[in-house]
């Protein structure tokens, strides 16, 4: 008989054990990603799946309240996780969900299980009987992208012939950074993360994204990179932090999560330094992928990253749970027919808001 249960935080450890057991876990179903995603008011609850005594499978949900109302919103970010061919498992933990979706009034559940879609008829089936709905969008505007750029790091046995495996132009910008007295460092004091930062923050306005505020990245740091599980690779010129990126590390995966420089220092090639930097450091490490998470959203993105030479890896997709279909439905319309036409202007009000504060400590 299998278990369906909530942990604490007093068992973390037992979680992220039993996780990096199945096949396809992924840095995002670490017990630290749930505190991260509390710092911006999603509420984590952590599902166990036992069977006689042994871990067998688990789920993050994740919970957001919809203001001024009694409803809310679950999302199970890379999950739920167990071997996809016990049903009795997933069967558990969805009626626990659904138990979960009654006390908290939830619309619906959206998951993003790290399976790729090669296997999809493997669990279509099983996840139809339990009431899922399959999305065609190969994108959201609030998920983990279904398409991924990945890089297999077992490809090669050492960092140098992974290095060779890099075209000569992609070598030679790496190199160029070095020459430039471009370094790049391990972040080591929260004083960096906030330089980071205020670098970040300026770079997405500029890149014209969306990008979350320093409670973000500071749960990010005391989660994962003080705890060896991530690390912040800065790009210093002449003493200067001039850019940087965050990564993660969970269950022998690494993944790129946010990175930026400004406009000014893009010729002396600081991307291609700190991602090698990082891939090395990946490597190093055991991971067995590292993955820049998206192909790119834009033509110069998706160039950038395949001068790494990544596989594009795409995963099942999202599924959606409905609980309440009539509210669904309104989401579901919003989501994809309201949101797309009105994310411009939200994204360009953000760059005139940040003008305009800019302006006022300049004056």
């Amino acid at each position: 008989m299998t278990v369906i249960r909530e942990i604490s935080n007093s068992e973390k450890d037992y979680w992220d054990e039993g996780i990096q057991q199945l096949e396809f876990a992924h840095p995002l179903n670490a017990y630290a990603w749930g505190q991260v995603r509390s710092a911006d008011k999603w509420q984590p609850t952590y599902l166990v799946a036992e069977r006689e005594g042994k871990f067998c499978g688990a789920c993050l949900l994740l919970e957001k309240k919809i203001p001024f109302t009694p409803f809310s919103l679950f999302y199970s970010p890379k999950g739920p996780v167990w071997d996809y061919r016990d049903y009795e498992t997933l069967c558990g933990m969805i009626d626990k969900i659904k138990e979960i979706a009654r006390e908290k009034k939830a619309i619906f559940l959206r998951i993003d299980p790290n399976i790729p879609e090669t296997l999809s008829m493997n669990i279509e089936d099983r996840l139809s009987s339990l009431g899922f709905v399959h999305l065609e969008q190969r994108w959201t505007l609030w998920n983990s992208p279904r398409d991924l750029s990945r890089i297999d790091l077992t490809k090669a046995d050492t960092e140098d012939g992974l290095f060779n495996l890099l075209d000569r132009d992609t070598r030679r910008c790496i190199r160029k950074a070095a020459r430039e007295g471009v370094t790049i460092e391990a972040a080591v004091a929260e004083a960096e993360l906030q330089e980071f930062f205020a670098i970040f923050k300026e770079f997405s306005v500029n890149k014209r994204f969306m990008s979350r505020d320093y409670e973000y990245q500071k749960t990010l740091w005391d989660t994962y990179i003080v705890n060896g599980m991530g690390r912040l690779f800065l790009a210093k010129y002449k003493g200067k932090i001039i850019g940087g990126l965050i990564c993660i590390m969970f269950g022998g995966k690494c993944l790129a999560m946010h990175m930026g420089t400004p406009y000014e220092y893009q010729k002396l090639q600081t991307y291609y330094a700190y991602v090698w930097e990082s891939i090395r450091w990946a490597k190093d490490k055991g991971c067995t992928w590292y993955s820049f998470r998206g192909v790119g959203t834009t033509p110069s993105q998706e160039y950038f990253k395949r001068k790494f030479l990544p596989a594009v890896v795409s995963l099942v997709g999202y599924y959606d749970l409905p609980f309440r279909p009539f509210l669904y439905n309104l989401f579901y319309f919003c989501e994809f027919s309201v949101l797309p036409r009105a994310w411009p202007l939200l994204v360009n009000s953000r760059k005139l808001y940040n003008k305009i504060i800019k302006a006022g400590r300049e004056g």
